[in-house]
């Protein structure tokens, strides 16, 4: 650290009075005190103060354009003696007190370090809004990925599910489907009367009898004109098998096939049915 000592002739000294008001009181105490006794205006010089000691505080100033002179060569300015009515005795244990490059006269060198502190502290605080940023990006995008493929698997159960259609005036798929588990509920009721077997009634056979308690994951239905096909996931084997047991009484429906493969910890199962003949569903 560079400290300069200042010949305590450019300088004014006093003995004061210890303030008893503490902090920016204390301070104005002083200053009122100091410029008293000093021959030219306060505003025009530099004062500190030592801290207070048997009741007393010595005050020094210093012209302004003195202390600013010395601001880009040192960063401690301080008073190389005191007159000899303060005493050098108090010089040796409070001298070092007197700083005059403080407050709005600090040296150039401090300023420059608050100055890149208060850069580096800026651009930490880009750096982490940036990641902030960043990692919100990211999930809007992990999002609307996610919303991508449960779109395109919704599409794609449409597609197994509904008969294809094409023209200017088709609904749109989810209309479509509601559509048709409305017509299922009616012909299930007999509302509506079909002549042939079609795809709406084949899925109502199923949805009237589907085992509701059982937890079941459904990966697709596949429709054929005289079979349905079941893909769907477990948790185990013994789940499978309730399934298996409560699917095999469908209406009008026998088990073709059926196929379980274990996978992470559930199991697939897949099951295929065909309608029974009019014969065998009687006898």
């Amino acid at each position: 650290m560079r400290v300069h000592k200042l010949p305590s002739s450019e300088c004014a000294f006093a003995l004061l009075k210890a303030p008893s008001g503490t902090r920016k009181e204390a301070r104005l105490e002083l200053l009122y005190q100091f410029e008293a006794v000093l021959p030219q205006s306060i505003d025009d010089v530099q004062v500190v103060f030592t801290k207070p000691f048997d009741g007393q505080v010595v005050a020094c100033a210093c012209d302004l354009e003195t202390v600013q002179s010395f601001r880009a060569k040192a960063e401690e300015l301080i008073p190389d003696s005191f007159p000899e009515w303060v005493g050098n005795k108090i010089y040796k244990t409070h001298g070092q007190q007197l700083n005059l490059l403080t407050g709005s006269m600090r040296p150039i060198s401090a300023l420059n370090r608050n100055q890149a502190t208060a850069k580096l502290v800026c651009f930490a605080a880009i750096l982490a809004l940036f990641a902030v940023i960043s990692g919100a990006h990211r999930r809007i995008n992990q999002v609307e990925s996610k919303h991508t493929e449960v779109s395109d698997q919704i599409a794609s159960q449409f597609d197994t599910v509904l008969p294809r259609i094409t023209g200017a005036n088709t609904q749109p798929d989810a209309i479509r489907f509601a559509t048709l588990l409305n017509q299922a509920r009616a012909t299930r009721t007999g509302t509506v009367q079909l002549v042939q077997h079609d795809l709406v009634k084949d899925l109502a056979d199923i949805f009237a009898q589907w085992p509701t308690p059982i937890d079941i994951q459904v990966r697709s239905f596949t429709m054929g004109s005289e079979s349905v096909r079941v893909d769907l996931f477990v948790h185990d084997n013994e789940t499978a098998a309730q399934v298996i047991e409560q699917l095999g009484d469908l209406e009008g429906w026998s088990i073709k096939s059926r196929e379980m493969r274990p996978s992470s910890g559930k199991v697939d199962l897949s099951m295929r049915f065909t309608r029974r003949d009019i014969g065998a569903q009687s006898s």
